[in-house]
C-alpha cells in the first residue's frame, strides 16, 4: 500500500506539468501562425459545441483533427467518437485553448522528484529490512 501512494504521488507531480492557455485575438492573425500540426486543442463552436482534439493540418479556413478521450481540463468532445476526424472552419471557432508544457509546474514537478526520490529509496529498503515486502 506504501509503495502504491508513493508511486500515485509522484505521478501526479508528473501530470501537472500541462495546462490549457486560451488563445486571444485567433480571428485577427492567420490560424497557422499559432497553431500547428500536432498540437491539441480544446475548440469551442459558436453553436456552444466543445471538442477536444490533436490537430493533424491547420489552414487559413479551418483546422483539422482527430478527437481526444476526455481531457485533464474537463473537455469534452460532444458526442464524438475517440479517433473520429473533425474539420471545424474558422468563422465557427467561438474560443480556442491550446494545451503546453508550463514551465514552472514542470520546474517544481523535477524538484520535487528529485527531494522525494531519496525518501522513496528509504523507505523501500525500510520496508525490505522490516520485512514488509
Amino acid at each position: 500500500m506504501r509503495n502504491f501512494v508513493w508511486m500515485f504521488t509522484l505521478l501526479s507531480f508528473l501530470v501537472a506539468c500541462t495546462s490549457m492557455n486560451q488563445i486571444d485575438g485567433y480571428e485577427r492573425v492567420a490560424l497557422p501562425s499559432i497553431l500547428s500540426a500536432g498540437d491539441t486543442v480544446a475548440a469551442t463552436k459558436t453553436n456552444g459545441d466543445r471538442h477536444y482534439i490533436k490537430l493533424v493540418s491547420v489552414s487559413d479556413d479551418a483546422i483539422v483533427g482527430t478527437h481526444l478521450p476526455e481531457g485533464d481540463f474537463g473537455t469534452v468532445s460532444m458526442g464524438a467518437v475517440v479517433g473520429s476526424g473533425i474539420t471545424i472552419p474558422a468563422n465557427e471557432i467561438a474560443s480556442i485553448e491550446v494545451e503546453t508544457i508550463d514551465g514552472a509546474k514542470t520546474t517544481l514537478a523535477i524538484a520535487g522528484g528529485i527531494v522525494l526520490l531519496p525518501f522513496a529509496i528509504l523507505g523501500l529498503f525500510m520496508g525490505a529490512a522490516a520485512g514488509d515486502l
